[in-house]
């Protein structure tokens, strides 16, 4: 099926971001491996895979401070990414990236980052910055396979959450 990216229009689009289905499923997780001056994420398989849902309305939030952000549309919305440019160090938060789980694998989310990115060059940021969990296995995956490293990890982030068994993962890729 055909898509196209365009800049989002929050009153227009919000119904049809509102409407995408966050949901993934993992076989597996990261844990966070602390040794003398060592941090890894070691993946371990789990007895059942698990589902997560992100909850899309955080990004119409009135405390979510992105500025700029995208939408894949094909009939809907069906997929969203959202950004912040902070200028003290030249970087491009992604706060949201979610494709709709009915169609993800058809290159939405790749399109998505390349407007992300283009825009990011556009107005002069050294890279793209982003933060996800220990349970986004695959979307870790999907950001190494389009260029994204892991730049750091925190342990504490999560703490007074609800998904308190979670560590923050942040990811980066140089524009």
């Amino acid at each position: 099926m055909a898509y196209t990216i365009r800049e989002i229009d929050r009153a227009a689009d919000h119904a049809g971001v509102a409407a995408i289905d966050t949901a993934f499923e993992t076989p597996s997780v990261f844990e966070l491996a602390i040794g003398d001056r060592r941090l890894e994420l070691v993946e371990r398989t789990l007895p059942q895979p698990r589902i997560k849902r992100y909850d899309i309305a955080e990004l119409f939030a009135p405390w979510c401070t992105w500025d700029h952000g995208y939408v894949a549309v094909d009939g809907g919305v069906v997929g969203v990414a959202a950004v912040e440019y902070e200028p003290w160090h030249r970087r491009l938060t992604l706060w949201h990236l979610y494709v709709d789980r009915r169609r993800r694998h058809e290159g939405i989310a790749r399109a998505l980052l390349e407007r992300v990115e283009a825009h990011g060059r556009a107005i002069g940021a050294l890279r793209v910055w982003l933060e996800t969990s220990t349970v986004n296995v695959p979307g870790i995956a999907a950001y190494a396979r389009l260029g994204y490293t892991l730049c750091g990890v925190d342990s504490t982030y999560y703490e007074a959450t609800d998904v308190a068994d979670e560590v923050a993962v942040y990811l980066s890729k140089p524009l």
